[in-house]
């Protein structure tokens, strides 16, 4: 179990255990791989040595031939006897390698020439053997004989240093214009002498790289025990410096859970006032729109009740205000003015707070809204149109998800009249798709400034560049979200921007 004690010597000891079963795993796996390779490579330098060394003494060989068929050519006009005694004192004069030497028999057996057994020459070796038994003169002819480029035979032979026995490997070609099967060999151990000493370097380099390894590993231990020691330490010093600041902290949970609940219900209490300070801030916004809007319903009126009072005081300077001419114009005026009367009552019932949720139409209630914001639109000269894919009824509040869409109609007015594009256009569209309606509010009012943009439904943020409360795209979200469980997003272009409203509807 770790505790504050063991945890120094934890920390110290962690690292250098890990370095050194590391180290140890890597001189295994480094040791075995290279003793591996080392055993791969040695077999293969011992056959591609071998194979180095009959190619050597085949070329030997071949330069014998060669020789031989330049010599006689050149000596072409003198005693053959006498020029085949030159060649062949200077065959047995030949040497190449450590130890080797050219011998030569006929086809029936006779040595011709050996620099090692001049009391043999003009011998017949058909039965001599080698240190083994075997006929090995016979496989020389037989060699030769049979195979016209040359053949290799292994035997053993006695090296003329010191006599004894060694295997050797041997090359016979048969030379067709004097019948001479020429040998040329190499002592086998020879070969395995410079084998060896070439595993040797090799054993030598593989061990040297292994203590390398080790003696990393042994560096790397020390460096990173003693950068632990001094973790360790500074380890200890934070663990103290945080122990002060537990305790520290404690005793300030203390003091603070002693007041929480006082301070929860002032927080509490804190929010509600802000609450009720954005309602109030909304509902203000609202009036001052519902009064842009009353005053766009009223112009035409007003302007044409002015009309009437301007007919009935030009009637009266000329005496033509009769009682029919009067009660004509106070019919006129008595229908403006109810006009203008059902308008307030549209405004007050459209605004007026809902207690209970009813399933409604979504076509409806964007035509509630476009009702209310069409004179207001049409005066500043925006077309706004309405597409209807597929209608839907939702289960919520139908004035509150009209003043969502008014909110968003009138906010689209504010933007195309700030960038005046040549054709100001509104499109709602509405339409349905799996359990869910969509209403989308788009206009080409150059789109919404990227600084605004990621921030637009938070509260207090306006896109208008004077007098926006930066409410109404909150409230939008708070009612669609809370009293419809939908979801509200928007989208820019530098064409304009797209707002969406996804709720679920009733089936």
């Amino acid at each position: 179990m770790v505790t504050e004690k063991t945890l120094p010597r934890l920390i110290i000891l962690t690292p250098i255990v890990t370095i050194l079963a590391f180290a140890i795993a890597m001189i295994y796996l480094v040791a075995t791989s290279q003793y591996k390779n080392f055993q791969r490579e040695s077999t293969q330098l011992e056959a591609e040595y071998i194979d180095r060394q009959k190619q050597l003494l085949k070329e030997e060989n071949e330069k014998i031939h060669a020789y031989i068929n330049y010599h006689r050519n050149l000596y072409a006009d003198q005693d053959p006897d006498e020029v085949k005694e030159r060649i062949i004192d200077w065959m047995e004069s030949v040497r190449y390698g450590l130890n080797g030497y050219i011998w030569v028999h006929d086809t029936s057996h006779n040595l011709i020439a050996h620099p090692f057994r001049q009391e043999s020459i003009g011998n017949n070796d058909t039965n001599n053997t080698d240190a083994t038994g075997a006929l090995i003169f016979q496989q020389f002819i037989n060699a030769a004989t049979q195979n016209p480029r040359g053949d290799f035979v292994e035997y053993y032979w006695a090296r003329p240093d010191f006599g004894a026995p060694a295997k050797k490997i041997g090359f016979l070609k048969l030379e067709p214009h004097y019948g001479w099967v020429i040998g040329t060999g190499v002592y086998v151990d020879d070969i395995y002498a410079a084998i060896e000493a070439k595993k040797n370097l090799m054993e030598a380099q593989t061990d040297a790289y292994v203590r390398i390894i080790l003696l990393t590993a042994l560096a790397l231990t020390a460096v990173f025990g003693l950068i632990s020691y001094i973790l360790s330490r500074t380890m200890l010093a934070t663990i103290e410096t945080y122990k002060t600041q537990v305790a520290q902290n404690e005793q300030s949970l203390k003091e603070l859970n002693a007041t929480l609940s006082e301070r929860i219900e002032s927080a509490l209490e804190e929010a509600k006032t802000k609450d009720k300070a954005l309602l109030h801030q909304s509902r203000l916004a609202q009036m001052g729109e519902m009064l842009s809007l009353i005053a766009h319903q009223w112009r035409q009126p007003l302007t044409e009740v002015l009309g009437i009072f301007m007919e009935l005081e030009t009637a009266a300077k000329f005496g033509k205000a009769d009682k029919e001419y009067i009660e004509n114009e106070a019919k006129e005026g008595d229908k403006l003015v109810r006009y203008m009367s059902k308008t307030i009552d549209d405004f007050r019932d459209f605004f007026k707070p809902e207690h209970a949720k009813t399933v409604f139409s979504i076509k409806s209630a964007c035509e509630e809204a476009l009702s209310l914001a069409r004179p207001s639109l049409r005066h500043e000269r925006i077309h706004v149109s309405l597409l209807v894919n597929k209608d839907s009824t939702v289960l919520g509040y139908p004035l509150a998800f009209a003043q969502v869409v008014l909110n968003l109609l009138l906010n689209a007015k504010d933007a195309l009249m700030q960038q005046s594009p040549k054709n100001p256009t509104i499109q709602v569209k509405i339409w349905a798709a799996g359990d869910f309606a969509f209403v989308e509010v788009i206009d080409n009012g150059g789109g919404i400034n990227m600084d605004v943009y990621p921030k637009i439904f938070d509260p207090y943020v306006s896109t208008k560049k004077s007098a926006g409360t930066g409410l109404g795209l909150y409230m939008a979200k708070m009612i669609i979200e809370q009293h419809l469980g939908g979801e509200i997003s928007a989208s820019t272009s530098n064409e304009g921007a797209t707002f969406l409203i996804k709720v679920p509807y009733e089936r």
